[in-house]
């Protein structure tokens, strides 16, 4: 990160906190400053990381490193991610989807009539899926992990992480499904 104005005189507290930064149409910058990287240096802190966060033409969700999430979880991800990596956590995986992406979700796991895609409960669909309109991806307001390219399962390193630490974030597990973290477990 090369020496710009804004970062010059940042003070921050130990606890963590989110500065946004326009820096033209659509796009911000977040940075994320940690427990301990309380600085009035010209040299940024080795805690403090850069994010690039794409406002979609909405402008309620945005991208942190690759996962389009309602606007009011950006901080939370960008935070969550930089402390799994540090504990040598690496999760990839997707947030945000359009209703018509959740049909067609619901047609591969729960089948193609009506009654499937718009009525069939959830738990008899493999994997479970929610029906159009209830999910909480449909708003950017849920997650599903992917650990080191793979499915995040109850065994998995990911899956510990999240259990020990995504509380934090305001994430939550719906326990029928080790990689779904939404804001209400559902």
């Amino acid at each position: 990160m090369t020496n710009t104005p804004w970062l010059n005189r940042i003070l921050v507290s130990t606890l963590l906190s989110v500065v946004l930064f326009p820096m033209a149409v659509g796009v911000l910058i977040i940075v994320v400053v940690g427990p301990g990287a309380a600085t009035t240096s010209t040299q940024p802190s080795a805690t403090v990381s850069q994010v690039a966060v794409d406002l979609d033409t909405e402008g309620s969700m945005v991208r942190v490193r690759g996962f389009t999430v309602h606007s009011s979880l950006a901080s939370n991800l960008a935070a969550l991610l930089q402390d799994a990596e540090q504990d040598g956590i690496i999760m990839g995986g997707w947030g945000y989807r359009t209703t018509q992406r959740q049909i067609e979700l619901r047609r591969k796991h729960c089948g193609t009539s009506h009654y499937a895609i718009y009525q069939k409960p959830s738990s008899q669909c493999s994997p479970p899926t929610a029906r159009p309109g209830t999910s909480q991806h449909e708003v950017g307001l849920a997650i599903d992990f992917t650990c080191n390219g793979r499915s995040v399962n109850r065994v998995s390193s990911c899956f510990r992480w999240l259990q020990a630490n995504a509380a934090q974030f305001g994430l939550k597990n719906l326990p029928s499904e080790p990689w779904h973290w939404s804001t209400t477990g559902r």
